[in-house]
């Protein structure tokens, strides 16, 4: 009897229960942020976006726990790279790692190069200025900076360096075609300015000898 009379206080107050505000996903943090401050998010979780490269087998670990014994390493570019810049593709600059025999690590496994994952980790340790995550879920973007835009981008800057600049714009042309992530697109956006600026001033004349 009290409760039904309970029930018809609060109807009649016009009182309703609380609703919990949902927890917010953590924001993505970019990796070079992350890199440079490292002991600022020591012991934090993060989220950051990497490209993909391989699964190294050998890492020098240190006095870190992780070692190869339980842990596979994941080596990736990050946003801020562009891999059809040779010495950037050989440097991927972000790794990350995972627990063997867990699903993340069969994701990794099956993973295409130049594939692009939003990554959830824990900094767990700062060793030699490195952030040491321990990822805890990854999810799949359909953006990447894709081997096609990789060979159309690094033909167009050899064309640049020939200054071939309307060869260079189209080949820049067909590295913009796919979807990618902002700084990879700014960065053949400004290219493509210097191929306008090189198309917009006509080249000197040649030097001609002197007649007798």
């Amino acid at each position: 009897m009290r409760a039904g009379l309970l029930g018809t206080i609060v109807v009649v107050l016009g009182l309703a229960p609380v609703a919990r505000e949902l927890p917010r996903p953590p924001a993505v943090v970019p990796w070079r942020d992350v890199a440079a401050q490292p002991c600022k998010f020591q012991g934090q979780e993060v989220t950051v976006r990497i490209q993909f490269r391989d699964l190294p087998a050998r890492w020098q670990a240190g006095p870190t726990r992780f070692g190869p014994g339980m842990f596979t390493a994941v080596t990736g570019w990050s946003d801020e790279q562009f891999p059809w810049v040779r010495d950037e593709f050989t440097h991927p600059q972000a790794r990350v790692f995972v627990r063997k025999g867990t699903e993340l690590e069969r994701t990794f496994a099956a993973a295409r190069t130049h594939q692009r994952f939003e990554v959830r980790g824990i900094v767990r340790e700062v060793w030699r200025d490195r952030p040491w995550i321990e990822l805890q879920s990854v999810v799949l973007l359909e953006d990447e900076v894709g081997e096609a835009t990789v060979i159309h981008a690094s033909r167009a800057i050899s064309l640049i360096e020939e200054q071939s600049f309307e060869l260079a714009d189209e080949a820049l042309r067909q590295a913009l075609v796919a979807p990618m992530p902002d700084p990879a697109r700014e960065e053949l956006a400004r290219l493509r300015g210097l191929c306008a600026e090189g198309i917009a001033t006509p080249p000197p004349d040649p030097i001609r000898p002197r007649k007798k």
